[in-house]
């Protein structure tokens, strides 16, 4: 899942809501059944699946932004909890849209409540030298006491914070992938690959880096992802493919199936050379998120493949990625399936990096060439 849209964010209409979120953190502490946006959401949501079975299908965009389920919501409480959520839960769709984007909303002021900082950036205009740029992967993030700036607020943040923030402003409140709302401890724990400006620290890319060990947490291998939806687009040799990794073993060559962890653990012989890299994100403006696009491929590929890291599982949303894929060399990157989620003008892909040789051809490409590569299948304004 990437977080790279050329889109710029759209910002509520009125940010200034710290008294109500104030309210509902004092509301948390006191119930004796609601402590949380998650329980809250958990509720509701088993109760509009029930109504309405087919939401099932979605993602949790689909299912609380469904105009059936904002009117039940809106004129149903759920009986067995204080009537104070009901309030809430209008009072979120009044605000916010739906109580999930509130939800996002509510952990954005958590983060920001605790700095004393404002959603404003301070930095305008970072320069396109990709030479004044550092990129690294961390370890456990949790125990790393730097302080970074980002692009989403006017103060440095703890690391951990800073990355937390980036993926709440990014995939919850400007892509709705809700989905990340309950697994935010993923952001603030664990590896993680990191772009920064090297003059004034300024987190400008991160991803989330899984390995193997950690699988039960890939949305590779998320139910979700492993749906009838999803239809299967890889080539006949892809076993191939993956056997010249290395780090299968030759039965690989033979098999069909690309889709589920039992297919890959059943051949894998080395373990440490692959992962899950996921929650890649670039801020800033739009024509800048191009340069950052194509910076961080390049650092984040070299990266891996210090870190031992052969072959990667990722999920990609974007066109202008994937089109340049189609440019370089064939074992680059594999696309596995495909699903048009909730009805997307876009599909989202499932796929591999390979990364030795999207490191290598990617070392080859300025970003004179890199641009004349995806300008040719895209409309796209640099400026």
């Amino acid at each position: 899942m990437s977080a790279i849209s050329v889109e710029c964010p759209i910002e509520n209409s009125n940010t200034n809501h710290n008294q109500f979120f104030q309210d509902v953190q004092k509301k948390f502490e006191v119930d004796n059944i609601i402590h949380s946006f998650q329980e809250l959401v958990t509720l509701r949501k088993n109760e509009l699946l029930q109504i309405y079975p087919d939401l099932s299908n979605g993602n949790l965009a689909a299912i609380f932004e469904s105009s059936r389920s904002i009117a039940h919501i809106q004129s149903h409480a759920i009986i067995s909890i204080n009537s104070y959520w009901h309030q809430l839960e209008k009072t979120a769709i009044e605000l916010f849209g739906n109580l999930l984007a509130c939800w996002g909303y509510y952990e954005r002021f958590l983060i920001l409540d605790k700095y004393q900082a404002l959603p404003v950036s301070l930095f305008n205009n970072l320069p396109r030298d990709e030479f004044e740029y550092k990129s690294e992967i961390v370890e456990h993030i949790e125990n790393d006491p730097r302080y970074f700036y980002t692009l989403h607020c006017n103060t440095p943040l703890l690391l951990s914070d800073a990355i937390k923030l980036i993926n709440i402003e990014l995939f919850i409140i400007e892509y709705k992938w809700y989905e990340i709302l309950s697994l935010l401890q993923l952001s603030q724990r664990g590896n993680h690959f990191l772009l920064y400006n090297k003059k004034r620290t300024i987190l400008v890319s991160t991803s989330l880096i899984q390995n193997w060990n950690d699988r039960k947490n890939w949305l590779s291998f998320d139910p979700f992802f492993q749906g009838k939806q999803w239809i299967s687009c890889h080539p006949l040799d892809a076993g191939k493919y993956l056997y010249e990794t290395g780090i299968f073993n030759k039965n690989i060559i033979s098999e069909q199936n690309c889709e589920n962890e039992t297919s890959f653990s059943n051949y894998l012989d080395d373990y440490d050379a692959i992962c899950e890299v996921l929650r890649l994100t670039v801020s800033g403006p739009k024509s800048f998120r191009y340069f950052l696009l194509y910076l961080c491929q390049k650092h984040l590929m070299k990266q891996l493949v210090d870190y031992g890291k052969l072959l990667s599982f990722t999920i990609i949303e974007q066109p202008v990625m994937l089109n340049l894929y189609k440019k370089l060399s064939s074992t680059c990157y594999l696309s596995r399936c495909y699903n048009y989620i909730n009805g997307s003008n876009n599909a989202t892909y499932k796929g591999f990096w390979f990364t030795q040789k999207l490191r290598d051809e990617l070392s080859n490409i300025d970003w004179k060439k890199y641009k004349s590569l995806i300008i040719q299948k895209s409309r796209i304004n640099f400026v």
